[in-house]
């Protein structure tokens, strides 16, 4: 209901003493629409099993918060909706058009698994979990990545070829693509200045990196010949920002970077600590590192995040994930923090 006043001394209006109502909108029922919210790119991170999760129980067992995003402004843990499938693990994870892709991984036990050729997507305007159609061929410990408006899966298959296949989130379907050219099993994946690079070495141990590029426009794959290229990383996770590509492994606090038009590898800081079973994630002008390490005498394990800012050459430490997540998926994606109020936690000690 609209309270009438008559005007004051000196104030202008009709004859009844109403405000003009060209001036304040009285007659009008429209609500003013409400301001839009600003988007904030966020970390978001889906783990798999972690450390104190058993193999095999009897009756159900309570889940843990799986899903979440850092905050970096506000430095803090925020839960988003559970990822449905708790007991998978070797997924992958990449961020596209506002929505959030898990592809592959595997069930069961350590005795008895399968891989999948599930996708599970997360559009942050339904703000829910839905299937999408699956892959062509089963994954897991493969690799995945945003480029060119689709989500690219890389190796994890049973053959002794890295198989690729590339999601078109408009058609809702998967297409195959040149497989690369040579067979790596420990590698990783990122789309750097619209094409896919690919490094890793085969499940020899100690046998030298080989970087590989894919050109969408030619439907391609080319072996790169690259200087200073390291000799070896265990379980390299690679990512691009400002159009250099960044490498780290977890057997070393060695950090690389390199540079596509000059076709050159260079060492940069080191990290403060290592990090098993974790991720490497573009942020704005900034790289963050995720992953566990063994700390002590007592074995106890930690499960930490680091952030590398080119301009300075440094990392900073951003203290512990919510929870001991041996095994996760991490990305960066915008979304309205405003929206999520639930605390991810308990986190660890710091």
């Amino acid at each position: 209901m609209v309270s009438v006043q008559r005007a004051g001394p000196g104030e202008q209006g009709t004859s009844l003493g109403l405000p003009r109502v060209s001036q304040c909108h009285l007659l009008s029922s429209e609500v003013p629409p409400a301001e839009p919210r600003e988007l904030e790119e966020v970390l978001v991170v889906v783990g798999g099993r972690a450390l104190e999760d058993e193999e095999a129980t009897e009756g159900p067992v309570p889940h843990p918060g799986n899903f979440a995003f850092y905050d970096t402004r506000a430095k803090r843990w925020t839960a988003l909706p559970d990822f449905p499938d708790h007991d998978k693990w070797g997924f992958s994870l990449a961020a596209l058009n506002s929505s959030v892709y898990v592809t592959g991984g595997s069930r069961g036990t350590k005795a008895d698994t399968w891989s999948t050729t599930q996708t599970w997507c997360f559009p942050l305007k339904e703000a829910a979990w839905r299937p999408v159609a699956p892959m062509l061929k089963a994954r897991t410990n493969h690799a995945s990545t945003a480029l060119n408006g689709e989500v690219y899966a890389v190796g994890g298959t049973t053959q002794d070829v890295v198989e690729v296949e590339s999601y078109d989130p408009y058609t809702d379907s998967w297409t195959p693509l040149s497989p690369a050219l040579k067979y790596v099993s420990n590698f990783a994946a990122a789309g750097c200045r619209g094409r896919l690079y690919l490094v890793g070495s085969s499940a020899c141990k100690y046998n030298a990196l080989a970087l590989q590029c894919y050109s969408p426009a030619t439907e391609a794959w080319s072996v790169i010949a690259s200087p200073f290229l390291p000799k070896y990383l265990s379980s390299p996770r690679c990512a691009a920002l400002r159009g250099a590509l960044y490498l780290v492994g977890d057997n070393t606090k060695k950090a690389y970077v390199y540079d596509p038009e000059a076709n050159l590898w260079q060492k940069v800081q080191p990290l403060h600590s290592l990090h098993e079973n974790g991720a490497l994630v573009p942020l704005g002008g900034t790289l963050y590192v995720t992953g566990g390490r063994w700390q002590g005498m007592d074995g106890d394990y930690r499960v930490e995040m680091e952030a590398y800012d080119p301009g300075h050459d440094a990392w900073t430490r951003h203290g512990a994930l919510p929870r001991l997540w041996l095994y996760h998926g991490a990305s960066a994606i915008f979304l309205d923090v405003s929206k999520w109020t639930q605390p991810s936690g308990p986190a660890q000690e710091h």
